[in-house]
């Protein structure tokens, strides 16, 4: 039988910074992984609402939002959030700073990363090859 209070919150590991090297900066980015609590808030953030059949209002999700505010949320340092490092781009905003900051294959390597630090790296297809073998 195991102990539950392996499981207590002072027992449990802090999760660590992990260091992205992007090749166009001279130094890594900082990631975190992101919690499921903060991942849920940015899932219920990215549906829209948009009229559907018969003029009835449906909520979409969008993807995209989501991808990019996970990442967002994921980066510890540069702090997006800086006003100065905003200002250096000519932009308002974490988010808008990191669109306008990372390249499109910048972000999907930190997309990656952001996924595989918050235990989303594996995929229905690797569970289901490993219980096949």
């Amino acid at each position: 039988m195991s102990n539950f209070k392996a499981f207590m919150k002072e027992n449990v590991a802090e999760a660590e910074l992990v260091d992205l090297t992007l090749s166009r900066f001279a130094e890594p980015i900082k990631l975190r992984p992101v919690p499921s609590e903060e991942a849920d808030l940015i899932n219920e953030r990215c549906f829209k609402n948009v009229a559907g059949k018969r003029g009835r209002q449906e909520r979409v999700f969008d993807p995209v939002a989501y991808n990019r505010r996970m990442n967002v949320a994921a980066i510890v340092h540069p702090d997006l959030n800086n006003t100065e490092l905003q200002q250096s781009y000519g932009v308002k905003g974490a988010e808008a700073l990191y669109g306008k900051m990372f390249l499109v294959g910048e972000t999907s390597l930190i997309s990656e990363k952001v996924q595989e630090i918050s235990g989303l790296d594996e995929t229905l297809e690797d569970q289901v090859d490993e219980v096949k073998n």
